[in-house]
């Protein structure tokens, strides 16, 4: 009698973890943006290259991330920014509000602050997946694009 429930039980989670994994595993579909109509149009767009990267993503959330260095007088914090990555997407953001002067060792001269851009931790390990990790790694795959 107790047989039977002993192989069901086991079959529903043999489903239940197969199912599980494949969701882990398949690519993430993350909100990308092109960008278009994000910006002012009507306005000059700079776009910066990270100063540091920072890719771990085996350490969990918020640990995936580009550094940038901002002129405080053309994009102050709030400003819309459209954050890519080569070989991963665009994203539409928003600087954040606590812009800093020192993080991680680096140091923003006079006149600009540092900012974070995170990617999600799950688009970093389908890259490490795919053995694109190293170019995940490169500050020159990461830009910053905001409007003057």
């Amino acid at each position: 009698m107790w047989k039977p429930k002993l192989i069901f039980t086991g079959f529903i989670l043999i489903t239940l973890g197969i199912c599980l994994c494949g969701y882990l595993l398949k690519p993430p579909l993350d909100d990308f943006c092109t960008g278009i109509g994000y910006l002012p149009s009507n306005r000059a767009t700079t776009s910066v290259q990270a100063v540091k990267v920072v890719v771990e993503p085996l350490w969990g959330r918020h640990h995936v991330y580009g550094i940038f260095q901002i002129d405080k007088k053309k994009c102050p914090p709030g400003q819309p920014v459209v954050l890519s990555v080569r070989g991963v997407g665009n994203y539409c953001e928003v600087v954040g509000f606590d812009p800093v002067q020192d993080f991680e060792g680096i140091e923003a001269p006079p006149g600009y602050y540092l900012t974070r851009h995170y990617i999600r931790t799950r688009t970093a390990l389908w890259l490490s997946i795919q053995g694109l990790l190293d170019q995940l790694r490169q500050p020159r795959n990461w830009t910053l694009t905001y409007s003057k």
